[in-house]
């Protein structure tokens, strides 16, 4: 995962542009790249505005990975830290679904 900052910024610049030159290439909208630029939120290990409470993430087993899709079903697992997340899997939902921003 790249940490926010220059670097990340950086990479959704270059997203963006190659968005424009093969719009049938890169999937994600420029509302969902540009939503990765920041973090949604967390206190450390405890998701706060991200919209992980509207997927069921779910290992190879069928048991719920909690938080999120990067956590684990073992409560004593380690778990992701979510105020350096900005996971694009969940862009979708803020920049489309939740947020009713078509």
């Amino acid at each position: 995962m790249l940490r926010f900052g220059y670097k990340r910024d950086r990479v959704i610049d270059e997203l963006l542009m190659l968005s424009k030159k093969y719009p049938n290439f890169i999937a994600n909208k420029p509302k969902q790249l540009n939503l990765l630029r920041k973090s949604w939120g967390g206190k450390g290990r405890v998701p706060i505005a991200c919209p992980s409470w509207a997927v069921l993430a779910l290992d190879h087993m069928g048991r719920v990975k909690k938080p999120c899709c990067i956590g684990s079903y073992d409560n004593i697992a380690v778990k992701p830290i979510c105020e350096e997340c900005g996971l694009s899997i969940y862009s979708l939902l803020y920049s489309i679904g939740i947020k009713n921003n078509m």
